[in-house]
Formats: C-alpha cells, structure tokens, sequence
C-alpha cells in the first residue's frame, strides 16, 4: 500500500499504458507477499479495544480509527493508545457505512440519512435525507459523493 498509493490518483490518460499497470501490479503483489510473510512468522500486532457495541464500518489512518456502530454512533479512535478521542451522535439507527478525509466525515445509516459532519469539531454540518432505504455504502471526493442504499 506504502508504494503503490501513488498510482491511485494517476490521471486516466496515464493509467492506459501497459507500463504503468506492470508496475502497479508489481508493487502490489511484493506488498501482499510481504504482508502474508510477516502473518505467518508472527510480526504482527494483534491488539483489541472494547467498543461497546458491534462494529458496522470503519476507516483508518497512521493515527486515526474510526467506526460506526450498530448503537447509531461513529467513534474517533487513537491509533496508537485504542483510547475513544470523541463520539458523534446524531444518526436514528445503526450506522452502515463512513469516510473521511482531512476535512470531514460523511456517514449513511439504516435511518436512511447522509450526515455530514466536521472532522475538527465532531459538529455536523448537513443532514441529507433522499433514500428510501437504509444506507449502506458511500464514496466520496472533493466534488462528488455516490451513496447506495437497500
């Protein structure tokens, strides 16, 4: 992941050539290899918080957890302590799906709901309410959000 991250945000017209997906590939199956390696001589950490509640979703980041919970809340973690840093609660029933970037977090869940809320703050800043059904899968970037639902 360490490596082939910077292929991720290649322009399409890049990507075409035959090049860049052998390297891709490449760097991606040493990766791999190197992870089912380290797995099966035992160089990992294997650590576990006490949620509280079923875990439905998360994301993560070199110093950041977060999860979204069957009990309706989204949980900010710390990477390296596993201690909660902040819960954001506003979603009706259990939340499904969540992303984030270094500006906000956007949450579906089975209230059939998009919230958007301020990473910094836990505040949110939209409550978006156009599906008929829950929510359970979203993506976004810096001008579009997909959602998807049941």
């Amino acid at each position: 992941r360490r490596e082939w991250n910077k292929y991720l945000d290649v322009p399409p017209a890049e990507q075409m050539s035959r090049q860049f997906y052998r390297q891709l590939h490449h760097s991606a199956c040493r990766d791999i290899h190197s992870l089912e390696a380290n797995w099966r001589r035992g160089h990992y950490i294997l650590t576990r918080a006490e949620t509280g509640s079923t875990v439905t979703c998360l994301q993560c980041d070199e110093h950041k957890i977060l999860t979204g919970h069957y009990d309706n809340t989204i949980k900010f973690w710390d990477r390296s302590t596993l201690q909660i840093l902040k819960v954001l609660e506003g979603h009706m029933y259990a939340v499904y799906c969540l992303m984030y970037d270094e500006e906000m977090v956007i949450t579906g869940s089975e209230d059939r709901t998009i919230k958007v809320w301020d990473i910094r703050t836990g505040q949110m800043m939209h409550d978006l309410h156009h599906h008929k059904g829950a929510v359970s899968s979203l993506k976004f970037t810096t001008d579009t959000l997909v959602t998807g639902s049941h």
